[in-house]
C-alpha cells in the first residue's frame, strides 16, 4: 500500500530478479526509478500493470521508459520477445493482478485437492 518506493535500484546486484506484486494503483510504488531504469521489465498483462500500477505507469508517464521497454507474458509465451538474456541481467516482473490469476490459482489448488482425495477434476 506504499506510495513511496521500498526497494532501491542501487541495491540490485547483477543477476537479480525482482517480483513486484503490490502497488496496484497508479499512485503506489514498490520500487524506485533507478530499479526501473536498470531492469528488463516483464508484466503479466499490459492492461493492468502498465495501465494501472504506479511502478510502471509513473515511469511511462514521466518518459523514463516507453512501451517497448516492457515485455508482457503474452509476448514471452508466444516467443515474440526473449526472457532473461544473461546471468548478469537484472529483471523485474510486475504483476498487475487480476481475476485470471486468482482463477488459475483456484483451479490448480482444486485439482490438487481432488487428486489427494482420489477424485478427478472435470475439464
Amino acid at each position: 500500500m506504499s506510495i513511496m518506493p521500498l526497494v532501491r535500484g542501487a541495491w540490485l546486484a547483477p543477476g537479480t530478479h525482482l517480483d513486484l506484486v503490490g502497488a496496484f494503483r497508479p499512485e503506489m510504488r514498490e520500487t524506485d526509478d533507478d530499479a526501473i531504469r536498470r531492469a528488463r521489465i516483464f508484466v503479466d498483462a499490459r492492461f493492468t500493470a502498465a495501465a494501472e500500477c504506479g511502478d510502471i505507469r509513473q515511469p511511462l508517464d514521466a518518459g523514463l521508459i516507453d512501451d517497448d521497454a516492457i515485455t508482457d507474458t503474452f509476448q514471452l509465451t508466444r516467443g515474440e520477445r526473449p526472457g532473461r538474456q544473461s546471468d548478469a541481467e537484472i529483471t523485474l516482473f510486475k504483476s498487475g493482478g487480476g481475476g485470471h490469476e486468482d482463477l488459475g490459482t483456484a483451479q490448480h489448488l482444486l485439482a490438487r485437492l481432488d487428486a489427494a482425495a482420489g477424485a478427478t477434476t472435470p475439464t
